[in-house]
Order: C-alpha cells, then structure tokens, then sequence
C-alpha cells in the first residue's frame, strides 16, 4: 500500500466520477506510473502513455491517428508492444494494425465508443487476406460475414491462421492478463475450430473461449476484435473496476503463484547442489543437481503444468457444454 498524498490529477478525476464531490484519499502513488480509474465505460486515465504509431510487428492507420485516442496504461501498452514484437517473428510480410485506445485523460469519446474510457481498452483489426488469398495488410475496418468474408465486396477474408496466433499471443501474453476479446461469435469459433485441428493444446483453447466473447448488447465486432485487459491491484485502490468475470484473473494469478513456488524449488535445489559438491563425492554428490536439472525439462514442467491443464479441460467441458458465446455488460454495471 503506497501512503501519502494523492496525485492532483487523480483528484481530479475521481472527483469528476463522483459529481463534483471527493472523498478523503489516503492513497498515493510517488512515480509516474499510469493509473486507470472507474469503470471501461465511466472512467479516466491519469499519465497513460501514448503507443507509438509504428513500432515492432505493429502499426496503425491515418483514420486514428487523427482521433489520437492513442492512450493507454502502462500494463495495456507493454502488452500491445510485447504482443507486435512477438507476431513479428511470425509475421513478416504485415503488421498488426492497432486502431484505437483511450484519449490521454481517458473519459468519454461518444462519437465513436462506449468504453475505451480508463485506459484498458484497444481495438485491434483482423489479419486479412485480399481476393488473390495473398497476405494484406488492413487499410481500414471491414465488415465480415459469418464465413470471414468482407461484405463490400473486395473479396477480403479474415486471415484465420495469423488471426488465431494474435488469440493465442493475447491470452497467453505475460504482460497483461487479458479479460475479454470481444468478437463475432462465428468468427471466433472459426478460430477455435483451426486451434483444434492444427493441435493445439487444449489449456490455450480452453483460456481463449473464455476470453473471446460477442457482446450482447452492442456493436457485434464483425470488422475489428477489441480487447481489454484487467485492473491492476495497484489501481483498484484508486477504484479502477472489473465490469464482468474474474475467472482469468484469477487463474493467472495462480500460474504466477505456482511459478514463483517452482522458480524457487529450482534455486534451494541449486543451493543445496553448491553445498552438496563442497561435500564431495562420498556423501553423494550430484544427486540434488540431477533433481534440479529433472525439474527444467519438458517433462518435469509437463508434470508441473499437469494440475493446471486438468482444470483447463474442466472448464473447456463446462463452456462446451453450456454454450456460454455472449456477454451482457449491463448485468455488471
């Protein structure tokens, strides 16, 4: 918990969401650091960081530039970032083109969104393919039909294979854990249907259907996938608020717990190798050092992950099985 005075920036907006009147705040944060207060769709950003316009893998297109609602947080730019520069080693004939984030101080922008409002929003744009089924890299938003096929006509089509990997990359991404990809139901389990049969495991599949959701009661994202990511609990100090499920937060908060249990398993093994050494042969030295080294194979992390991955195919069942494809955000409000 960060002590002291708050920001007057802050202030500032936490007042604006409250009317005009402010409670006593005892919270601050000393650096620089973005903060994302409020709800998706009633909130603000305090020092968000603009992304670039071209960076690694990534790009964007006149038509947001000029809305320069460019702004995110920390959490949310380090993942559009982290998630381009890893497509790019993929993908190397496009780049994955970022349309529109919040504004600098976040709030409302009626003209074009709902959301986008404290910094955890981005809307990205489909991978496409042109009339000659060669890789293009999107001039604008295009409206799909069920079968990933552009309606106006210029015979684009979604590029299921490289749009998965964008998922896969998101949902798995260290950087931010990502709450909802908000998508066209048909498209969406186009892209399960190719994850299943190019193999992947069944974990990644699970996570993706929970996060890829076609709202229901706004625009379907039939031309655009939007993703938002989750509050940090250093914001929701400052009432940065969840609209929805927290199932995936929760779950990597787990594999971050698990990882830090591993992570320092391994290193109390590598220390008792240093020691077992000293020893020397007749007390059985190595034997703590081949433990260690099992525990940093494919198998040992196979046997580490194997707790995880059966609770994946649990959940995968229950979504199969209750067909859960849309989300209604005024439940949560």
């Amino acid at each position: 918990m960060h002590t002291g005075l708050v920001r007057p920036a802050v202030v500032a907006v936490l007042c604006a969401l409250a009317g005009g009147g402010c409670a006593e705040l005892g919270t601050a944060i000393p650096d620089g650091t973005s903060i994302s207060v409020g709800k998706p769709s009633n909130g603000g950003l305090v020092d968000g960081v603009r992304l670039p316009d071209d960076g690694e893998g990534f790009t964007t297109r006149a038509v947001w530039k000029a809305r320069d609602n460019r702004y995110g947080t920390d959490e949310l730019i380090d993942l559009i970032t982290g998630v381009g520069r890893r497509m790019s080693t993929r993908v190397k004939d496009v780049k994955l083109v970022v349309a529109d984030l919040s504004s600098n101080r976040g709030g409302a922008s009626p003209l074009w969104h709902r959301s986008h409002q404290n910094g955890r929003d981005v809307d990205l744009v489909y991978y496409m393919r042109d009339k000659d089924g060669k890789p293009f890299e999107p001039d604008a938003m295009h409206v799909f039909n069920a079968r990933g096929r552009a309606r106006d006509g210029s015979g684009l089509s979604i590029d299921v294979p490289r749009t998965w990997l964008l998922v896969r990359e998101l949902v798995m991404a260290p950087e931010a854990p990502v709450q909802f990809i908000f998508m066209y139901e048909p498209i969406a389990w186009t892209l399960l249907e190719h994850a299943k049969q190019i193999g992947e495991p069944a974990a990644v599949i699970a996570r993706a259907r929970r996060a890829l959701k076609q709202p229901g009661d706004s625009a379907r994202h039939d031309d655009h996938l939007h993703v938002r990511v989750y509050c940090t609990d250093r914001d929701r100090e400052f009432g940065c608020v969840d609209i929805g499920p927290m199932e995936l937060y929760a779950e990597r908060e787990a594999e971050r717990a698990r990882g830090d249990d591993l992570a320092s398993a391994v290193a109390k093994l590598v220390t008792e190798h240093v020691a077992d050494r000293a020893a020397g042969p007749a007390q059985g030295g190595g034997a703590v050092a081949a433990t260690a080294a099992a525990a940093l194979t494919p198998a040992g992390t196979a046997a580490f992950a194997a707790p995880m991955v059966a609770t994946e195919l649990r959940s995968l069942g229950h979504l199969l099985r209750t067909k859960t494809d849309r989300v209604y955000l005024r439940r949560w409000r």
